[in-house]
């Protein structure tokens, strides 16, 4: 059985519908990323899972139990936030122990559970500190701490790693992937960073203006993308309207043999940048004219104008090529989505 199973899911705020019918189940053990632009409604759904709010429609169920109508307190489930909320008036030690001592553990066992997790997050001789005396990154991994310290059975996380330096967030990240499979936890990750949710999720929710998109695992969300709006969270996409029929597309006066797809009508191809190859110009493929270039890092993005048709492609041989140039486009097709109208 599911860990969480989340069944016809509505909120609405005021007119504005944050949630709106959703249904998904994330598997016991299972670190799942929820992506989508800002106001979708991803911060809305941990809410709900975790009791904070209440949904308007629709149940929540954890452990094959209905959790809907059950206070926060008692599901079990910990979220730690974007702004790491650690009180200021305690230390270290006493923010980890904090949700111990609420719950009357004894006094031995939160000394023994703190200093555990002080080591675990590599937090050493810092448990007399105040929160105003930590860096960022070791703010948020106290309250990281603070959750753990609870055992919890299911642990969502909401932009954890948005207000740190990228060094910073990828050593955090990599101990939250720790974390995660040490703990043996039903994990859900809240993030705006792309890259971020294909590197630690097993499978990725897409939201969209409180609708769920698309459900699966990360090589498919990038593939196989089921809409325009899906393609373009995860990186350059190219869209090219046109027909397929029997195998082949049709686009701006071009046919291009498609492999494997035979149904027919009006489609959009997304094209990724990273499967154009700018080659010399030939009869065999297409021709264009470089009307931009970037360099960004170790490769150069390129836009080529191929009559009406606009083109993004990104490689590391595409420096000696200059705007005016004219150059080849030689399409990998079997990497191409298609999407119906």
């Amino acid at each position: 059985m599911p860990k969480i199973m989340l069944k016809n899911l509505t909120k609405t705020y005021k007119e504005e519908t944050a949630i709106d019918n959703i249904s998904m189940e994330i598997e016991n053990r299972e670190l799942m990323a929820l992506v989508g632009h800002s106001g979708c409604g991803k911060t809305t759904m941990l809410r709900l899972i975790s009791g904070l709010i209440h949904p308007d429609k629709g149940s929540i169920w954890i452990d094959g139990f209905d959790v809907t109508q059950t206070k926060a307190e008692k599901r079990d489930v910990v979220m730690v936030f974007q702004e790491n909320l650690l009180f200021p008036h305690l230390t270290v030690a006493e923010n980890i122990a904090f949700g111990l001592r609420m719950q009357r553990s004894p006094r031995k066992k939160r000394i023994e559970k703190t200093r555990e997790l002080l080591d675990l997050m590599q937090l050493p001789d810092l448990e007399k500190r105040y929160p105003s005396q930590l860096s960022g990154g070791q703010q948020q991994r106290v309250a990281l701490a603070r959750a753990l310290a609870l055992e919890p059975k299911v642990l969502l996380l909401d932009e954890p790693l948005s207000n740190l330096d990228p060094k910073l967030r990828d050593d955090l990240r990599d101990l939250i992937l720790k974390l995660h499979k040490e703990f043996r936890m039903t994990s859900i990750l809240v993030t705006h960073d792309r890259d971020e949710a294909m590197m630690m999720a097993d499978r990725i929710a897409v939201m969209y203006y409180g609708k769920l998109l698309q459900l699966d695992k990360p090589i498919n969300i990038y593939n196989k993308p089921v809409s325009r709006e899906v393609a373009s969270l995860f990186g350059q996409c190219n869209f090219i309207p046109g027909s397929l029929n029997d195998g082949v597309f049709q686009t701006g006066g071009y046919r291009f043999t498609v492999p494997a797809l035979k149904r027919g009508g009006r489609v959009e191809a997304c094209v990724r940048s990273e499967h154009i190859k700018i080659v010399r110009p030939g009869n065999d493929r297409l021709i264009g004219v470089v009307t931009e270039k970037k360099f960004v890092g170790g490769q150069s993005i390129l836009k080529v104008a191929v009559g009406s048709l606009i083109f993004v492609a990104r490689g590391s041989n595409y420096f000696d090529l200059e705007i005016g140039n004219q150059v080849g486009l030689d399409i990998d097709w079997s990497q191409v989505s298609f999407n119906g109208f």
